[in-house]
Formats: structure tokens, C-alpha cells, sequence
């Protein structure tokens, strides 16, 4: 089946793991220890879904390569380049691209309930699409992905990142290509989402994650869900 292939893969954005530098809305409420830990345990689950799977998969890490690698492993994974966003996902699907792979699944780290399943269904469907999606319900995307002879640069350009109109935006470049759209997730940026996070998935099978057992038995948190 093409997703047992190595020429896919998926790519996760990571950033250096230190207090006061990742998810810095949840700290604002949470504290910088707790976010921090908790970030920790949404990037080792993402690993443990990607690392038993037939595809290859990457860490692309901001700022410092050896930090994120000493934290999480290094699975041949890369720097991102410096610009926004945008610069930084089109620059990691155009190196990657280079090095032979032929479809690429680029995800980020705030989504750890992203499973298996839809990685799989998103390398399967670029056999009929050109682009693959994944819309978060804050009005982004959790998930982009491209086959080698359909990859879209131009996707990446103008975009109002960190906004509630980067789907629309990035579908309006969009209008002529073949689009799958997967289910939609939340991002947990903020204390809100968190709590959404908790209540649907604590007895779902992201149950025994260490995102979850982290929640569970985290003090601060029972109290902040009071």
C-alpha cells in the first residue's frame, strides 16, 4: 500500500523545549513549569503515534537543533530556516523534497491527538488531490500536505499567520487545485481549549498518552478546571 513507503513522510515542527518560549497564551494562566511539561508531553506523543509507523519522520526544530534532539531523539532531524511561518514550512517541504521524498505530511506540536490513522489517510489521499488539509477550529490548520509534482509554494505566501483566517486565505490560493479537507481538531493554545481537550479525549483511546496522565495527576490543573 503507498503509505508503507519511504518515500513519505511526515514532518513535525517543533520549538525548543524551555520555560517562558513554547505555548506562551496557556503559560499566561497555566504557568510557565506546567506549560512547558505539558508541551513536552504533546510532542512525545506525536512521536510515539509517528515512530512505529511505515513512513519516515523528521523533527524540524526552532531554535536550537541539539536541545530538541537531547529532549526527544533525533530522527534525522533539521533546523528550520529564519523568516514567518510560512518561509519556514515552504523552505522544510522544498528541502525535504530534494532528498527524494515523494509525499510529505508537515504537522505541528500544539494537535497530540492527531493519530495514525489520519496521517494515513492524508498520504492516501494525495493519490487523487493535489493538497491535503487538516482545519483546526480556530480557523487554521493542523496538518498540510503535498505530493512532490503538486507541491504548491505559493501556498505559503501573504498568509496572516496566527490569525483566524489562515484556512481561508490559504484556500482562496487554492481554487483550482483538487482539496481534501480531514475533520477538523483544536489547537490548544489557550486554557479554554484545554479544558475542551480534556473533557472529549480523557476516556477516548488518548486515554493512557502522556498528555493525559500528565492532566490527570497535575494539581494545578484540577484546580484550574474548578
Amino acid at each position: 500500500m503507498i503509505y508503507k513507503s519511504k518515500k513519505n513522510l511526515v514532518i513535525m515542527f517543533v520549538k525548543e523545549p524551555k520555560q517562558g518560549f513554547v505555548k506562551t497564551r496557556l503559560s499566561k494562566t497555566c504557568g510557565e513549569d506546567f506549560t512547558l511539561n505539558l508541551y513536552k508531553c504533546f510532542v512525545k506523543d506525536l512521536i510515539c503515534t509517528l515512530k512505529n509507523s511505515n513512513f519516515d519522520f523528521k523533527l524540524c526544530a526552532y531554535p536550537n537543533l541539539k536541545k530538541v534532539n537531547d529532549e526527544f531523539g533525533n530522527y534525522n532531524n533539521f533546523l528550520q530556516v529564519k523568516g514567518d511561518l510560512g518561509i519556514k514550512m515552504k523552505k522544510s517541504f522544498e528541502q525535504q523534497f530534494d532528498l527524494g521524498y515523494e509525499k510529505i505530511v508537515l504537522i505541528g506540536s500544539d494537535t497530540p491527538h492527531i493519530s495514525n490513522d489520519m496521517i494515513i489517510n492524508s498520504f492516501l489521499k494525495l493519490n487523487e488531490n493535489d493538497i491535503v488539509l487538516g482545519p483546526s477550529i480556530d480557523g487554521g490548520y493542523y496538518l498540510i500536505a503535498f505530493n512532490k509534482n503538486t507541491f504548491i509554494p505559493e501556498v505559503f505566501n501573504n498568509i496572516s499567520w496566527s490569525t483566524n483566517i489562515v484556512l481561508n486565505q490559504t484556500l482562496q490560493k487554492l481554487h483550482r487545485k483538487n482539496i481534501y479537507l480531514l475533520n477538523h481538531l483544536n489547537d490548544i493554545d489557550i486554557i479554554e481549549d484545554l479544558k475542551d481537550f480534556y473533557y472529549e479525549y480523557k476516556n477516548s483511546y488518548f486515554k493512557d498518552t502522556h498528555t493525559i496522565n500528565f492532566l490527570k495527576k497535575e494539581e494545578s490543573w484540577k484546580n484550574l478546571m474548578l
